[in-house]
């Protein structure tokens, strides 16, 4: 009896660690409120080129006429998309901010639609942000100004950006 109770309680044990697991694996990255630094847990989706097609053409400098955009949105959100995913996602948006939406539409890599949810891509007509949070919204963006000099990665977390978006790509559906 007592070996059956023991053999119970392994299998429960197993069953939580299980379960646990797998439910860290997905989306542990919480509400990033800071710029992505080379040293930071999760760097590789945003500074490694073999994850981040972005990188380095477009970040963390990027040079414009008139100066600098320091992280520029489509690197950053990118590989935002990848540090919530906890993986290199699949399809990959080679053009500017402004075709994401038309692009994925097209081509039906990702599902897509008017609501916001955590870990989305929101898409503008020429930008791109992740939501972090739904109530109240947060976007997460980057790379919405041009700097006269290199300076550190313009960053935003917040109130989202100044227009309505075209709508939201869910690449964890």
């Amino acid at each position: 009896m007592k070996q059956r109770i023991a053999a119970g309680v392994l299998l429960l044990a197993a069953v939580f660690l299980f379960c646990g697991m797998a439910a860290s694996s997905k989306q542990t990255a919480g509400i990033r409120v800071k710029a992505p630094e080379a040293e930071d847990s999760g760097a590789q989706y945003y500074y490694e080129s073999t994850v981040n097609p972005f990188y380095p053409e477009l970040a963390p400098y990027y040079e414009v006429k008139g100066g600098y955009i320091t992280g520029n949105c489509t690197w950053y959100a990118w590989g935002r998309a990848c540090e919530i995913a906890g993986r290199k996602l699949p399809h990959v948006f080679l053009g500017d901010a402004g075709t994401w939406w038309e692009t994925n539409q097209k081509e039906g890599w990702y599902p897509y639609g008017t609501s916001p949810k955590r870990g989305a891509i929101a898409c503008y007509e020429t930008h791109v942000g992740i939501v972090e949070q739904v109530e109240p919204l947060l976007i997460s963006e980057s790379g919405w100004g041009v700097e006269k000099q290199r300076a550190p990665v313009v960053f935003h977390c917040g109130k989202p950006w100044h227009s309505k978006p075209k709508g939201y790509i869910y690449p964890e559906e």
